[in-house]
């Protein structure tokens, strides 16, 4: 799946950040009421950052823009994606971040790829927590539990990596 700036985006959601692994790439949708012209040319070309944070039953990923997004969770539970196996099988990770305006048009597009090293280090958690077998309240609970304990940007700070875009 392509997302081109000017088309509908196919997913809808919510006002929000949300993150998804669709089609052999993680797919990061920022979705906003109204997005300033400057907000959109500062997504475009200031830096960002987006960090991986394992736990014991979900994992999160942060992302922050700036002047744009400040630090955003995504916690993301590999049981309940249907990707699962397209995820671990994958050699490179991409990774796809879009501005979607209230009518779930693709305004900005932004694209990175995971080194080998943190690529590896994502399956590696991913197949830990798949292999662990899975019970939602647990991992709703691990998610409530740290969302609670932690600001996003704290989440940052421990993670196990970060790449900048």
């Amino acid at each position: 799946m392509k997302l081109e700036v000017g088309t509908h985006c196919p997913f809808h959601i919510e006002e929000g950040v949300m993150i998804d692994f669709v089609e052999d790439q993680w797919l990061i949708l920022i979705k906003d009421a109204v997005w300033q012209d400057e907000e959109i040319k500062a997504f475009r070309r200031n830096p960002g950052r987006l960090a991986f944070l394992p736990l014991d039953t979900v994992v999160f990923f942060t992302v922050n823009i700036d002047d744009v997004l400040e630090t955003s969770d995504l916690p993301f539970v590999i049981q309940e994606s249907e990707s699962a196996d397209a995820i671990l099988a994958q050699t490179g990770m991409p990774v796809t971040l879009a501005l979607i305006s209230s009518q779930d048009e693709v305004l900005a597009l932004r694209q990175l790829t995971l080194g080998n090293a943190e690529s590896s280090q994502v399956k590696v958690q991913l197949k830990r927590i798949l292999d662990a077998g899975y019970e939602a309240e647990v991992s709703n609970h691990q998610i409530d539990k740290t969302q609670a304990r932690y600001q996003p940007y704290e989440l940052e700070e421990k993670a196990l990596f970060t790449a900048g875009f």
